[in-house]
């Protein structure tokens, strides 16, 4: 059952941010491995830091969080997941203070939060009053947000820097 529900998830945020049949992504050039574009590949030789027997890297070109956690999966991994506040502590450290798409999401059932990798919720780290759905749908979470540095839920097509992680890769920086 969680494979299904992250199934429809990743392809309900991914179906909006598909261009129209036939019609060419005006941004990209060719489609690489799992539909990501091959320029989002070759931007993808960031160092990747470990922690916890996961390896985590920012990705720095602002993308939607669909496409975000497909260029993710191209690398082998996932949006990053958080299940402690010590992982909080460091992923917020990969994304280099600035606000970020991790691998959070409601877009299944409005309210229920639930990680890309069916990962139970052990640990939020949600700013005062969030998530609000502030001004309509906002399924998608970003970290280091506002002075204060904490979670806010976003509309999942607006563009932002991305953390991913993996277990099968690791780089030293």
């Amino acid at each position: 059952m969680e494979l299904l529900v992250f199934s429809l998830l990743l392809c309900g945020a991914w179906a909006q941010t598909s261009p129209p049949p036939g019609q060419d992504d005006d941004n990209h050039t060719g489609v690489g491995v799992n539909g990501v574009h091959d320029d989002h590949v070759e931007e993808s030789t960031e160092c990747w830091q470990t922690f916890n027997d996961r390896s985590f890297t920012l990705i720095q070109r602002a993308i939607t969080w669909a496409q975000a956690q497909q260029h993710c999966v191209a690398l082998g991994g996932n949006l990053a997941t958080i299940h402690n506040q010590q992982e909080e502590q460091f992923v917020k450290g990969v994304a280099e203070g600035r606000d970020a798409w991790i691998g959070f999401s409601d877009a299944q059932e409005d309210g229920v939060w639930l990680w890309i990798n069916s990962k139970p919720v052990t640990f939020t780290g949600w700013c005062d009053g969030e998530p609000n759905n502030s001004d309509g749908p906002q399924q998608c979470a970003v970290i280091n947000f506002s002075a204060d540095k904490c979670w806010d839920d976003e509309r999942c097509l607006i563009t932002r820097p991305f953390v991913c992680e993996t277990f099968d890769f690791s780089a030293p920086c």
